[in-house]
């Protein structure tokens, strides 16, 4: 049993690489992204019924800032060790990306798929046991991996001996993304080069991405109208397969700092039992909340901003494996979208932790 625990906590936590071509010089920096203006006949806030569609975004890209946190615990007891305490693994995860969406074709006219470009990045994840940290920070032309407080890596420029350097994942795509005509995640892949490749698949990623890819409406809706999508959380419970129905409802029209918008609620509520995932595991009972508000900009079609809370907990008999067991799981988590008119300057990540602060 522990073995198992050993290898969950090594495999959320490895870091590898493999010798890619090496990057001398930083990209040119792209411009800024510029402003829409609003057609002739807009109305703000509307008089009626809107559509709300997804857009393709400007050819320059459009800046944004994610977040995700979640914590929580997983409990295993093996067939035939019920008098026993359950094995515990505890974990606590953060990340932070800022980055450049940038529209690209797509086969398909009714499919949207954008190009994520890395401009900054820091991952920190606690695990117990061993109860250790680990922290990745990527920008400012600088990577650092620390664990514990203590600086396992820390490369600057180019570093032309190393596989891994800043200049491999900053500026660079670093995931390609394909929405339907609603915003639904078609499909989410991490890009790059092999040894940033590698480094990036150690990441929740893509079900980060793939929670905050925000459902349109399929009709026009006026204040009060709802739709649903499905999504899957970004956390251990999310990769077992678990879909979460999620109801959006319009509340209103206002303004996100100056953006016109369409304010919609988010809401996803199950109490249940005998749940099948979508990868197979039967869970004997699963309960989650979710809850959030999100801001569609009417003239862009984008997200000007989404914040999400969410609360699950799930327990399933594990029979794949050579030690068939008994598990629970609960974590809870909050998560970010938000559009940005510039880069962050601030010396500190959106945790308020300092940017590459004095370590051992």
């Amino acid at each position: 049993m522990r073995g198992w625990l050993a290898t969950l906590a090594g495999f959320a936590l490895a870091c590898a690489s493999t010798a890619p071509e090496i990057e001398t010089s930083l990209p040119a920096p792209l411009p800024p992204p510029q402003p829409r203006s609003a057609p002739a006949n807009f109305v703000f806030p509307p008089t009626g019924p809107v559509e709300l569609r997804p857009g393709i975004g400007s050819a320059d890209g459009t800046l944004y800032q994610m977040t995700t946190q979640y914590e929580g615990r997983t409990e295993v007891v093996e067939d035939g060790t019920s008098a026993r305490e359950p094995d515990t693994l505890d974990e606590i995860t953060s990340l932070e990306i800022d980055y450049r969406a940038v529209p690209i074709a797509s086969p398909d006219p009714n499919e949207i798929g954008s190009s994520l470009v890395l401009e900054a990045l820091q991952r920190r994840t606690r695990i117990q046991p061993p109860g250790s940290e680990h922290l990745i920070e990527i920008g400012d032309d600088r990577l650092r991996v620390s664990k514990n407080d203590k600086v396992d890596t820390d490369l600057r420029g180019a570093q032309p001996k190393q596989d891994l350097t800043p200049r491999t994942v900053l500026g660079k795509p670093f995931a390609l993304v394909v929405d339907d005509g609603q915003g639904n995640p078609q499909f989410v892949s991490v890009r790059g080069l092999p040894a940033a490749k590698k480094l990036l698949a150690t990441l929740p990623l893509r079900e980060t991405i793939g929670y905050l890819q925000i459902g349109f409406p399929d009709h026009p809706v006026a204040p009060g109208d709802s739709w649903h999508a499905n999504r899957h959380l970004p956390n251990p419970i999310g990769k077992l397969g678990l879909s979460v129905d999620l109801e959006l409802r319009l509340l209103d029209f206002e303004r996100n700092e100056t953006a016109p918008c369409a304010h919609v609620v988010m809401r996803g509520v199950l109490d249940s039992q005998n749940v099948r995932s979508e990868l197979g595991y039967v869970f004997e009972e699963v309960r989650y909340a979710v809850s959030g508000d999100v801001w569609f900009d009417l003239i862009t079609g984008e997200v000007a901003e989404a914040r999400i809370e969410d609360h699950a907990a799930v327990s399933y008999h594990r029979t794949n494996t050579a030690s068939p067991a008994r598990v629970r799981m609960r974590y809870e988590g909050r998560s970010s979208l938000k559009r940005l008119e510039a880069l962050p300057t601030s010396e500190r990540w959106a945790d308020g932790t300092k940017r590459f602060s004095a370590v051992k």
